[in-house]
């Protein structure tokens, strides 16, 4: 093990759902968008990179063109902290499912879309421990390190918390997170120094399948672009759409299409559509494996009495 890996925290830094509607405000905290992505901690040393996920997990072959466009950074001794996503060019924000097809298929090939790093933190910095200076210290230093280095993005730190939280709910960004600019780095989640507010996630999705219990439609199994599972949702039926739903199984009965079927559905009765419904979700955030948080069902596209 080298010298920095020893380095490395237990768990990055984190931040934590803010208890009320209201951001802080005032001159110690400064404000960054919410990039929707995989967490990834960078070290380079005697002109390796490798890349670390925040459960410890070495990552450097899944992302070529992160280490790609760390390559400008050899010749420095460095630990980085950031978050890889993929940009949708036409919708204008950040696609988790993107980065999550990746680290699903463990594999990259040409047709993979491209994803970018976009760094918030440096810990290391040669022989300098940067962890105990303020936040807005190490963002200048970060800044003046990658400054210039091609396929790499700085999370910009705002000053204006809720000028920001209202571009991130007008564009269906993913939030913003709230950080004390005199905050040192503080492993995990055991600090009152990082904040995140987040946006409902609205997204266009398919059901391929109904759970039964008792007779009865309980949930839709969801899967998202790619034909990914991620995850059911039941929130936003009623008995009338309950029956509706059994009516459009019997009448478009099909055959699984999840293979493997994911661990949580291995219990339940599934009623598999030949003919998926068209759906549209809300729901607060992606878990790391990619599954929603508290999903609400929206709309389901073209359901009616056969």
């Amino acid at each position: 093990m080298t010298e920095l890996k020893k380095l490395l925290p237990k768990e990055p830094m984190a931040p934590i759902s803010i208890s009320t509607d209201r951001i802080p405000e005032g001159e110690e905290w400064g404000y960054q968008l919410k990039w929707d992505g995989v967490r990834i901690l960078s070290l380079i040393e005697d002109g390796n990179i490798t890349l670390i996920s925040r459960s410890m997990l070495n990552k450097t072959r899944l992302y070529p063109e992160v280490t790609s466009a760390l390559s400008g950074l050899k010749d420095q001794r460095l630990l980085l902290d950031g978050e890889v996503v993929y940009f949708h060019p036409e919708l204008g924000r950040p696609v988790f499912q993107k980065v999550l097809q990746r680290e699903r298929s463990r594999t990259v090939n040409a047709q993979a879309p491209r994803l970018t790093y976009v760094l918030f933190d440096i810990l290391i910095h040669g022989d300098e421990d940067l962890r105990p200076l303020p936040y807005i210290e190490r963002h200048e230093r970060l800044k003046d390190v990658i400054q210039g280095q091609q396929g790499l993005l700085l999370a910009d730190l705002f000053q204006d918390g809720n000028t920001l939280w209202s571009w991130a709910e007008e564009r269906n960004w993913e939030g913003i997170v709230i950080k004390k600019l005199s905050a040192p780095y503080r492993e995990g989640k055991k600090h009152q120094d990082w904040f995140k507010k987040k946006t409902s996630v609205i997204l266009d999705a398919e059901a391929p399948a109904l759970i039964i219990r008792d007779g009865r439609a309980a949930s839709l199994v969801v899967t998202g672009e790619g034909g990914a599972y991620i995850g059911r949702a039941s929130l936003g039926l009623n008995d009338k759409t309950r029956q509706l739903l059994l009516a459009y199984a019997k009448q478009y009965p099909g055959t699984c299409c999840l293979s493997p079927l994911p661990s949580d559905l291995h219990k339940e009765q599934l009623s598999w559509l030949s003919k998926p419904l068209q759906i549209v979700v809300t729901f607060l955030e992606w878990s790391q494996d990619g599954v929603m948080r508290h999903p609400k069902l929206v709309d389901i596209k073209g359901l009616k009495t056969p």
